[in-house]
């Protein structure tokens, strides 16, 4: 009993914690393989404040750890996200969202379900799901009434399938759903390319400087890489990376082999300026 109740009161105790936290706000970006990231709604389950996302996918949200966000839009599946206090150290929360993929039933025609009137086939041809709703199946087929109308016949398919020698054009008929249901899609490779070209022109926006100082703090540079006050600009100068060198180190989980290379550069500057 005395167990039970301990961890209840924790929970409550937790609770209240949390309860006690003031949101700040969290910057995210919504990954998705395909332009199409604008405007997908991103919601604050918690606290019931809701934001959307711009062009580029970003977008801006007050949270606190232990807060749900939920991400929805008619074009990808929805998805539930709990924060941590964690995310909160990073740049930006990167969301991946998966695109909708709308299955038709199959749609199966044998040369037994024909009559060789391809006037009545057409009619009971039966289609289901809505991506077939607007489809006019004649036009998507085409026939000749046979062969004493004069009207050329198809001979890339043998009189086989229609039972009184009418030729059923199998070729438009596939032509026609093919175009129906292939549709231009973006590869995860190209996907990958143009967030990467989003974020460096998004960290082209600052200062190599500002984006080491909004990383670490002045004692960083003072106490750790020795560095003295009055030479900080001068070795900002001196380890300065252009943007596509600085773009992978910059990303969270590569924040160890950042801080490595200004070690590095620290011990070469502090060799090139000895201290007086």
């Amino acid at each position: 009993m005395k167990a039970i109740l301990f961890v209840i009161l924790s929970l409550i105790t937790n609770f209240l914690f949390a309860q006690g936290i003031e949101r700040k706000v969290l910057r995210g970006i919504v990954v998705v393989d395909s332009f199409d990231v604008e405007n997908i709604t991103v919601r604050n389950i918690s606290s019931n404040v809701g934001s959307k996302t711009d062009i580029d996918g970003k977008f801006s949200i007050r949270a606190r750890a232990t807060d749900t966000l939920f991400f929805e839009s008619p074009s990808f599946i929805s998805q539930k996200y709990i924060l941590t206090q964690k995310d909160f150290w990073k740049e930006e929360l990167e969301i991946r969202l998966h695109v909708k993929i709308t299955e038709l039933d199959e749609l199966v025609i044998t040369p037994y379900t024909l009559s060789g009137n391809l006037t009545e086939d057409t009619k009971r041809i039966q289609v289901y799901g809505d991506g077939f709703a607007v489809i006019d199946a004649k036009k998507i087929m085409h026939y000749e009434d046979d062969v004493r109308s004069g009207a050329p016949i198809n001979s890339a398919l043998p009189s086989v399938f229609a039972p009184n020698g009418s030729n059923f054009n199998f070729l438009a008929l596939g032509a026609g759903l093919v175009s129906l249901f292939i549709k231009p899609s973006l590869s995860k490779s190209h996907s990958k390319r143009v967030y990467e070209e989003r974020r460096i022109k998004n960290l082209q926006s600052k200062s190599y400087s500002d984006h080491l100082f909004e990383r670490f703090s002045h004692n960083f540079f003072v106490e750790t890489l020795k560095i003295k006050n009055e030479d900080i600009p001068l070795f900002m100068s001196f380890s300065e990376l252009n943007v596509y060198e600085l773009s992978p180190l910059l990303k969270p989980e590569n924040e160890l082999k950042l801080i490595e290379y200004l070690i590095k550069k620290a011990s070469e500057f502090n060799l090139q300026n000895p201290k007086k």
